[in-house]
């Protein structure tokens, strides 16, 4: 009986150790809702810039592109490296994720016309940029099968 609460105990105690370093699908997770983040904000653009929908619309779909985007990096950050190899593979999403970030601001300010903002042209070429090096990222986060 004893023997079985030791081994209950030491179970609960890895588990709860291992829950809250998070795991490296953490990242990939994280990177994969980040790009899709950025392809809503690409999609909100394009609408705009086609006349296929007002740029109230537009507007409010870069903000929920950016609500995601917080979302998908509170996602990646709960992962805790345990070595240097998944510490670079952090510093790597981060990086990633803040350029996203830089790149959804950016279409929102396109959209909103503010002085000395990128043009949606630039914009777009931007989310374009960030949406490859998202999804290369996703594919070396991700374990092969």
């Amino acid at each position: 009986m004893r023997l079985r609460v030791v081994v209950a105990t030491i179970g609960a105690i890895a588990l709860l150790v291992s829950g809250c370093s998070g795991s490296p699908r953490d990242m990939s997770m994280g990177v994969r809702e980040a790009q899709s983040a950025v392809g809503t904000a690409r999609l909100a653009l394009t609408s705009s810039e086609d006349g296929d929908t007002t740029g109230s619309f537009a507007e409010a779909m870069v903000d929920e592109a950016g609500t995601r985007l917080s979302s998908a990096s509170s996602t990646a950050s709960a992962f805790k490296p345990t070595d240097r190899r998944t510490a670079a593979q952090l510093e790597a999403v981060t990086k990633a994720l803040g350029d996203a970030d830089t790149a959804i601001r950016h279409a929102s300010e396109a959209l909103a016309g503010f002085p000395g903002a990128p043009s949606v042209r630039d914009a777009l070429d931007e989310l374009e940029t960030v949406a490859t090096d998202l999804g290369d990222l996703a594919g070396n986060l991700e374990a092969p099968r």
